[in-house]
């Protein structure tokens, strides 16, 4: 059973590079974004007051704090996410959501959407996918 295992998370890994590079390329294509920039501009978009701290942004995305540092950075530049010091701790620093990232996130999400749908609805049925999402919640630890 463990080999078994194993090869379930090299077919999952797999199986993330191939999706990554089609959404990077559809949403980089058409948005100038990819799926990880999309997932980080949406969680900042759907954070109270569109802002959130650095270590709970990489907490709710799965990376570590100097990877969303990392992440972050181009969105910076490109003006879509804004870094805010703390006034109650200078250790702390928010990624704030800009108004040009929040536009962004609104034309982008549903480019997201449609690519997801035919990426999964073409290949699973309606049954499947909702296991699918069930199974895939209980991977990352979450409940559900």
């Amino acid at each position: 059973m463990s080999a078994l295992c194993l090869q379930i998370f090299f077919d999952l890994n797999r199986t993330h590079a191939i999706v990554s590079r089609r959404f990077d390329a559809e949403l980089g294509g058409v948005h100038g974004i990819g799926l990880n920039d999309l997932q980080l501009l949406l969680a900042l978009d759907q954070a109270p007051e569109r802002r959130l701290r650095r270590i709970d942004l990489a907490h709710q995305l799965g990376v570590t704090a100097s990877g969303v540092t990392w992440m972050l950075r181009p969105l910076i530049k490109r003006r879509l996410v804004a870094s805010e010091a703390s006034t109650e701790d200078a250790r702390v620093a928010f990624a704030v959501l800009t108004e040009a990232g929040r536009r962004l996130v609104e034309e982008a999400v549903p480019s997201g959407r449609h690519l997801g749908a035919e990426l999964l609805e073409t290949q699973l049925s309606k049954q499947e996918l909702a296991r699918a999402a069930e199974l895939v919640v209980r991977l990352a630890g979450k409940p559900g």
